[in-house]
């Protein structure tokens, strides 16, 4: 593949932090769209936040899974790992034969994968960390730095923020309101929150977040600029624009696939 089309040359070299919505489906999308996946690089060195059905293709576009400094799970509900099951059959017998993606994610992760796909083929083309239970901080090479803490939601659920010189990207994951993700948050350049239920309320004990709650996590962590991603399709999108820019008081957009967004 050519080196344009793989984000290489002048895109991976910009020393700016650049996020790159790579998936922004909830757990069931509209047409179009994929499921989770973000890309956060700056210089030569590149972090993917979860891997969610279909983004394994669309982020070959951007980057070589093999050249990642590593790859983040927040999770272990299929719309943000799924396509894991991909990636293992890409390193081990593919484009990727011969190298190793790491893969840092909840505990039990490769054993749930291998309890649907077969113990075969995981290693050495991926190599498995555990996040820390209690949260940390990563260092990945290149100047990228991952910070990540536990937040409400699936247990365990860790939000992550990348920085790189003094940008900071931070993703919420999926999450219920609590106070880890604006402390984890805290003057970051960009925000980028799960949406799942528009503009509409969240129903009684599901741990996501609307468009008014994420724009008020926002303002706590008192960022810069919020992205929502991750709603479902029946939500009206302008109404949920309007909800969170009222609850934050800042700039708010819509994460759009493919579409870099500086830090």
């Amino acid at each position: 593949m050519a080196a344009d089309a793989r984000g290489s040359g002048s895109q991976l070299s910009d020393p700016r932090l650049t996020l790159v919505p790579v998936g922004v489906g909830a757990a069931y999308a509209r047409h179009g769209e994929v499921q989770s996946c973000h890309l956060v690089r700056a210089g030569g060195a590149a972090v993917a936040v979860d891997l969610g059905s279909g983004t394994l293709n669309r982020l070959q576009a951007h980057v070589a899974p093999e050249d990642l400094a590593a790859l983040v799970i927040t999770h272990m509900h299929p719309d943000h790992c799924v396509d894991l099951l991909a990636l293992r059959v890409y390193m081990a017998w593919g484009p990727g034969a011969g190298r190793t993606v790491r893969v840092i994610g909840p505990p039990g992760l490769r054993d749930r994968l291998a309890a649907f796909a077969g113990s075969e083929g995981w290693e050495p083309g991926l190599r498995f960390e555990e996040l820390a239970p209690e949260g940390g901080e990563l260092e990945l090479g290149g100047g990228l730095t991952v910070r990540h803490r536990p937040v409400p939601h699936l247990d365990p659920t860790h939000a992550v923020r990348v920085q790189h010189g003094g940008a900071a990207v931070c993703l919420g994951a999926d999450c219920a309101p609590g106070d880890a993700l604006p402390e984890l948050a805290a003057g970051c350049d960009l925000l980028v929150l799960e949406c799942t239920f528009g503009a509409d309320p969240v129903p009684e004990g599901v741990p996501h977040l609307n468009a008014s709650a994420a724009g008020a996590l926002a303002a706590r962590a008192g960022a810069r600029r919020l992205l929502l991603t991750h709603c479902q399709p029946e939500h009206d999108r302008d109404a949920a624009l309007a909800a969170a820019r009222a609850a934050f008081g800042g700039p708010v957009g819509w994460a759009v696939q493919d579409t870099p967004v500086p830090a």
